[in-house]
């Protein structure tokens, strides 16, 4: 009888569960990220052609068409056979199985760049404030097209946070897509651990943990691939803001017969499925407002 392939050790499995996030290196060849690379400059070229945001691309404030800037390329899954490749066959699915699995559901596809000396930065946010689940077997899995720095913007995580509340996102009635300032100021975050990794490599995040990355300050960029998963039997309390025919698509093991309950909740998001732009977009605009710009 065959051995079922392995990706993970026990021990990382246990280092996942208890410090909400991990980090494995040399997950996909140096021949396909370079491919994916060649993938993507196709489609910031293809941008040139964008005047605002859309279906497909999120535009930094300062793309223009004679240096397009993007902040994201919105379900690369759906957009090329590579990308899709990534998300579905890739061992990254399995890895996703070891840690939450038998059964593996697809959420979303995305993919965020940082352009050198431009890339925009994340602000501290957990992934359940924007789309909760009956239970916590949620991820998200970022696949590093470069090598990754803390110059150029790489993930910061706050180990064990997935232990703890989802915090408020919302500013009064505004939900800003990052924790509230009030709930921040309660928090440790100069315990929070920098993911420098080499291009090929993925860190996998729990979507409760806190987490973000500051701007890219560096000569490089950072274009991280993410797709998120979660355990078949995790039904998700939101629309699908995606739109993608791939959204729930059961990437491994089988279809849940029963869902599973986490106790415990918070504050639910806006109706995303009828205005949702990016991250990005949400937090510019709150930080706007906050300095009446």
């Amino acid at each position: 009888m065959a051995t079922a392939v392995r990706y993970v050790t026990d021990g990382q499995v246990a280092a996942y569960h208890r410090d909400g996030y991990l980090a494995v290196r040399d997950v996909i060849d140096r021949a396909q990220i370079e491919a994916l690379r060649a993938v993507t400059e196709d489609f910031v070229e293809r941008s040139r052609q964008a005047s605002e945001s859309d279906a497909l691309f999120d535009l930094d404030p300062r793309h223009t068409v004679e240096h397009p800037v993007l902040r994201r390329i919105k379900n690369p899954a759906d957009n090329h056979p590579l990308y899709r490749w990534v998300a579905l066959e890739s061992p990254i699915p399995g890895i996703v199985a070891e840690l939450i699995g038998p059964d593996v559901k697809f959420h979303h596809s995305k993919l965020n760049l940082k352009s050198e000396k431009l890339g925009a930065p994340v602000e501290w946010h957990q992934d359940a404030a924007f789309y909760p689940h009956t239970n916590d077997d949620v991820l998200a899995v970022g696949l590093l097209l470069d090598d990754a720095t803390p110059e150029n913007g790489c993930l910061a995580v706050l180990p064990g946070s997935h232990l703890g509340p989802v915090y408020d996102h919302y500013e009064g009635e505004q939900f800003t897509g990052a924790m509230n300032r009030e709930d921040l100021r309660l928090i440790d975050l100069s315990r929070a651990r920098l993911l420098p990794l080499p291009a090929g490599s993925i860190h996998i995040h729990h979507y409760r943990a806190i987490h973000g990355s500051a701007e890219n300050t560096s000569d490089a960029p950072r274009r991280l691939l993410i797709n998120s998963y979660s355990a078949a039997d995790a039904i998700p309390l939101t629309p699908d803001s995606s739109k993608s025919p791939l959204y729930g698509r059961i990437v491994r093991g089988a279809p849940a017969k029963v869902f599973r309950r986490t106790a415990g909740g918070w504050r639910m998001p806006p109706a995303f499925d009828r205005s949702y732009t990016s991250i990005y977009e949400l937090q510019l605009r709150a930080n706007e407002a906050s300095t009446g710009m």
